[in-house]
């Protein structure tokens, strides 16, 4: 991960900024955890099973749901920061093979590892078709819905993934609407305009995808539009960093307000979870589907929790011991280095601790069906080594190797490409440009 700031060497908030970036995908990477485990162990169950199982915790447990919006949020701002520049400082335009082997290589590798690892240990006697085995490959699960055992949090690497191409085509029209003026208070407020359409359709899917016709869990719930809203944030943050990076007389007043009063937005994300967990129009503590209004409350919700918790580890000069013992921690980092492989692998080791799959004899079922096989403490002390050892491995010695390598290759073309610029660049001596 590259520093925040402009691309000189980081001083040491930059660096604290990027070890607490580091440290909440390591914390949200766990409330993952936790809420997965909690819905695979009957502490959260269907308002048609009575009150909720565990109380008070299985209403805590489904409001961590919030956990997975700080990783769009992430992600749109950090992959959009490089056009934000490109517009609003003059920047050259980020090279679009750079920037798209980069992402593959980022996502790809890992999520087929897995893919492979499922198809083969637990779905095999499953396979029927070709179609079967190139849906998940091709990244297509998620509008031809189809459940793979070990797979079950992968319907957001499609998501990421299409995000990763609508994002030059986004900023290509947000730079042209910006390009009309120069005034560049002017130029961020009509960069902002696609982001609040999306932010706005994200939040009306939301709702759409929780009509009775449709029933619950439909497919349409796992494509990716209700969504896009997070990534749309995180872009508007990017924008609002570039503006308080190159202006800083010019810094925006939710920064300043982050600067002031940091932990006040983190109090903000603290509120918005516990909307989340009182489910207002739904039924706390269960795993109901709910209205379109339920819904549309608790998209609200789900966005503003990202929001809050992340403003202030992204606003320039915002500093926080409270975040940066919370965050910058060795562990948390680390586990933060390796979230990906524990999104990706957690509930393969509920799978395989579980002895679900074709591996052991039969067709897998699905995970609540087997919520009588494993007690909470139990599963989830399981599923955090596994997945951790399996991350690391993983990471170490797959992941991390194979983007080293796409970066020496980008390194090599651009040496190649160096010299000739150079020699098309320099002028020819005045004898030979006469003979010319």
């Amino acid at each position: 991960m590259t520093a925040l700031g402009t691309g000189r060497t980081p001083g040491t908030r930059d660096k604290k900024r990027i070890a607490n970036l580091d440290g909440v995908r390591g914390l949200c990477a766990m409330i993952v955890v936790i809420v997965h485990v909690a819905f695979s162990t009957g502490v959260v169950l269907g308002s048609e099973s009575g009150p909720p199982q565990e109380g008070i915790w299985s209403v805590l447990a489904v409001g961590l749901e919030v956990g997975l919006g700080p990783f769009f949020i992430l992600s749109g701002m950090l992959l959009y920061k490089p056009f934000a520049r490109m517009t609003l400082i003059g920047t050259p335009r980020p090279t679009l093979g750079k920037f798209f082997l980069r992402r593959g290589l980022r996502l790809l590798p890992g999520y087929w590892l897995l893919t492979a690892f499922c198809l083969l240990l637990l779905n095999f006697s499953s396979i029927d078709s070709v179609w079967y085995v190139l849906r998940p490959i091709v990244l297509l699960q998620n509008y031809d819905y189809m459940w793979y055992a070990g797979m079950d949090p992968t319907w957001t690497i499609p998501t990421e993934a299409q995000m990763y191409l609508v994002l030059p085509l986004l900023a290509l029209l947000m730079h042209r609407l910006a390009g009309r003026v120069s005034d560049p208070a002017r130029k961020v407020r009509r960069m902002m305009i696609p982001l609040g359409v999306m932010v706005v359709a994200g939040w009306a899917f939301a709702g759409y995808m929780h009509m009775e016709h449709l029933g619950p869990w439909p497919p349409e719930y796992w494509w990716p539009f209700s969504r896009f809203g997070l990534f749309a944030i995180g872009m508007g943050l990017a924008i609002l960093s570039v503006r308080a990076e190159s202006e800083p007389n010019a810094v925006p007043a939710v920064y300043r307000a982050a600067r002031k009063r940091p932990n006040l937005f983190w109090v903000g994300a603290l509120a918005s979870y516990l909307v989340v967990c009182a489910a207002p129009l739904g039924e706390p503590g269960t795993w109901d589907y709910g209205t379109p209004q339920f819904a549309m409350v608790q998209h609200v919700a789900f966005v503003a929790f990202a929001f809050f918790l992340m403003v202030p580890l992204v606003a320039p000069k915002a500093s926080s011991p409270l975040m940066d013992t919370v965050l910058s921690n060795r562990p948390t980092r680390f586990l933060g280095r390796i979230s990906y492989g524990i999104y990706l692998w957690h509930f393969v080791v509920m799978y395989l601790w579980w002895q679900d799959g074709s591996v052991f004899g039969a067709p897998p079922q699905f995970a609540n069906a087997l919520i009588d096989k494993a007690g909470f403490w139990e599963l989830l002390a399981v599923v955090v080594a596994g997945s951790i050892a399996i991350a690391t491995v993983s990471f170490y010695f797959f992941e991390r190797p194979l983007m080293r390598l796409g970066e020496r290759w980008i390194r090599r073309r651009e040496q190649a490409v160096a010299p000739v610029s150079r020699t098309a660049e320099t002028p020819l001596p005045e004898k030979q440009s006469a003979s010319v």
